[in-house]
């Protein structure tokens, strides 16, 4: 990779969350770049990359301006992830066309589009605002009643967006690392309907991607903290109804009264929700499930 700094021209005065963001991408995919903030189009001259002003590429303040399928338009954090994502995404060891996608739309959807609908002015209504990342990067700028240099507040806003975006596409790639763990323990599983993890991981996605059949209805794990849980798998990705609950007379109960609904000695809780329990030993967590499925 040429190691000459890139250089990026995005706007001065209030800056947001979008070119932002897009910055912190650009820098996730060549290093430290050389950042210019203006809008006189002669400052514009030697860019690498104009962001969010100028009409150009990565600029969505134009009249023809870009939406995605489901109708959000791009901002330009949506744009460079557009543009470089499946790139960065290549960076770091993912070879599979469809996994680079899948990585490249999951953080997309869940963090890119979020963004770029807040910059368009796509909200949904709520009553009660909800801080995200739009705000809070917002709130780095200077007040007006402030002597805050606005060049050192904008470069603090991008420490934090680097963080912010670094932690959500380290995320993504864990789940693309852990579809190989989960594949193995669904092959070689002994029952149906359990599924059973020697380490905790990101199984969800990975498993509604594997279980074509929707054979497995809950999956044991061992809880970083101490024990084991056995967690019910969910219908669809997002959803909270499960394909099968734990059973309801484990609803809310912990300790003592757990261990004596279910006769084993060491059981730790069971939500209330019953989609997950806990109890210390493998044989008591096995118990419960075999319970479950039974039931």
């Amino acid at each position: 990779m040429n190691m000459t700094k890139k250089k990026v021209v995005t706007h001065h005065g209030t800056f947001h969350a979008d070119e932002v963001v897009a910055i912190a991408v650009l820098e996730e995919m060549f290093g430290e770049v050389d950042i210019v903030r203006t809008r006189d189009e002669k400052l514009f001259e030697g860019a690498d990359f104009v962001v969010d002003v100028g009409g150009g590429k990565f600029d969505h303040h134009t009249n023809d301006k870009e939406y995605r399928d489901n109708k959000i338009p791009y901002a330009s954090a949506g744009l460079i992830w557009r543009e470089f994502g499946r790139d960065l995404i290549r960076m770091h060891g993912v070879e599979e066309e469809k996994e680079i996608d899948n990585i490249y739309g999951a953080i997309d959807s869940s963090f890119m589009q979020g963004l770029d609908a807040i910059d368009n002015g796509v909200r949904f209504h709520q009553e009660i605002p909800i801080p995200d990342l739009s705000m809070i990067i917002k709130s780095f700028n200077p007040n007006w009643n402030s002597e805050d240099n606005e060049e050192e507040c904008f470069r603090e806003a991008l420490k934090l967006a680097k963080t912010v975006f670094r932690n959500v596409f380290q995320g993504q790639l864990s789940v693309y690392d852990a579809k190989k763990f989960i594949k193995d323990a669904y092959q070689n599983r002994k029952q149906k309907k359990l599924l059973i993890l020697e380490q905790s991981s990101p199984w969800q996605q990975a498993l509604m991607e594997i279980d074509k059949k929707e054979e497995v209805l809950f999956v044991i794990f061992p809880d970083n903290r101490n024990g084991y849980r056995i967690q019910a798998v969910r219908k669809q990705p997002h959803s909270f109804e499960a394909r099968k609950d734990l059973p309801e007379s484990w609803a809310g109960l912990d300790g003592a009264e757990l261990n004596a609904v279910i006769d084993i000695d060491d059981a730790i809780f069971c939500h209330p929700a019953r989609f997950i329990a806990g109890a210390e030993s493998f044989e008591s967590i096995m118990k419960m499930a075999n319970i479950a499925i039974n039931e």
